[in-house]
């Protein structure tokens, strides 16, 4: 009985891991199960009635199937609540472009109504001040601009200074240690 054992699990092993399919999804419920099912089921059958190799074979294939049957429910309701999750999750991503759409034409409306409300009040001397402030804080902008890159071109021309006097040290120092016989 000893020698049949793991004849009988290796046979309920191979029976039902035949129609294994390659995917990584598969049917890992009902093999796993199956296997489970078979060992469980041959310690079963042989400690019932009289311990023979009848028994253990017996319940070994029972134990498979059963095994087996209860590893497919637990797929099929993997499978069922992946997609579940699948649907909700596009469920979301939809409702968030839908959001996304709506804030941009939200947005685009009170553009829009801004700008009629200053063109159904605005008259000629408003754009006209409208105008000189524009000119005023461009002229304002362009000079800060100027003072700016101004000073830049003062600091470049500070850093080339610095480094033509550091270079110019170095060669000083090289000169009066040669005159000192240090080279």
């Amino acid at each position: 009985m000893q020698k049949l054992l793991p004849f009988a699990i290796l046979s309920c092993i191979l029976f039902f891991s035949g129609c294994q399919t390659t995917t990584s999804s598969g049917n890992t419920g009902r093999n796993t199960g199956a296997v489970l099912g078979a060992i469980a089921g041959g310690v079963a059958g042989n400690n019932m009635g009289d311990g023979s190799d009848t028994n253990v074979v017996a319940g070994a294939i029972i134990g498979g199937i059963l095994g087996g049957m209860a590893g497919s429910q637990y797929d099929k309701r993997k499978e069922a609540l992946e997609a579940a999750e699948a649907q909700r999750q596009y469920e979301y991503e939809q409702e968030v472009l839908e959001q996304q759409k709506l804030e941009k034409e939200i947005e685009t409306l009170e553009k829009q109504r801004a700008q009629d409300a200053i063109a159904s009040t605005a008259t000629d001397s408003d754009v006209a001040a409208a105008e000189r402030e524009a000119a005023r804080v461009e002229a304002e902008l362009a000079a800060k601009k100027k003072a700016f890159e101004e000073s830049q071109e003062r600091a470049r021309r500070i850093q080339e200074a610095q480094a033509r006097i550091a270079e110019a040290q170095r060669e000083l120092e090289e000169l009066e240690a040669r005159e000192n016989g240090q080279y």
